[in-house]
């Protein structure tokens, strides 16, 4: 089980393919409080992000969540200031709040995209930190970089993106069942923020 992040670049565009990850909660570092939110997690063979971008002399995304990609997408376009723009056509996207990092493995895809189409200079989690995501977890970060169960460092007083501290491949025959409901949505934004202060 890789379930890790792959892109292939092909001339004048590139496909993604960002897994989802399942957070199996935070550790605590040490009485001093130096470091918070360690984690631990695993990503996901079955449900992933993927998406197939194009250089565009205009913005365009369509598909599944397209409107959060082009969010994305705008802010490192207007940060990075590339010299063009990106077309980009999501095949599939990871369910919306429900636990899976549906939003931070968007944000890696369309960076990875970028990075390849456009030769950003920052890594695919610099590019994603700077966009707000892995501001907890380094998970979904180390997930789609690395694959496999993830365990991070959590966040110093001067921490970027958590650091992985260990990476172990999950071995073939584990399988993780998740039951779903779609009548109810996970904690995000403002009320998630207050539930981690």
């Amino acid at each position: 089980m890789k379930a890790r992040s792959s892109y292939t670049e092909m001339a004048q565009s590139v496909q993604v393919r960002a897994p989802a990850r399942l957070h199996m909660g935070f550790l605590d570092l040490g009485e001093d409080g130096a470091r918070q939110f360690g984690s631990l997690g695993v990503g996901l063979n079955e449900l992933a992000t993927e998406l197939t971008a194009r250089r565009a002399e205009r913005l365009h995304c369509s598909g599944p969540d397209a409107k959060r990609a082009r969010e994305f997408a705008a802010r490192l376009i207007e940060m990075f200031e590339p010299g063009g723009a990106v077309q980009m056509e999501i095949g599939q996207a990871i369910p919306e709040h429900a636990g899976l990092g549906s939003g931070t493995q968007m944000a890696l895809a369309v960076c990875a995209a970028l990075k390849q189409l456009y030769g950003l200079e920052p890594s695919v989690g610099e590019l994603a930190q700077r966009l707000g995501r892995g501001a907890r977890s380094g998970i979904g970060i180390g997930t789609f970089e690395h694959g496999g169960f993830i365990v991070d460092g959590g966040r110093g007083a001067h921490t970027l993106i958590p650091p992985v501290l260990s990476r172990l491949r999950v071995p073939d025959q584990w399988r993780f069942v998740l039951v779903m409901d779609p009548r109810a949505a996970g904690l995000h934004g403002a009320a998630e923020r207050r539930a981690f202060d």
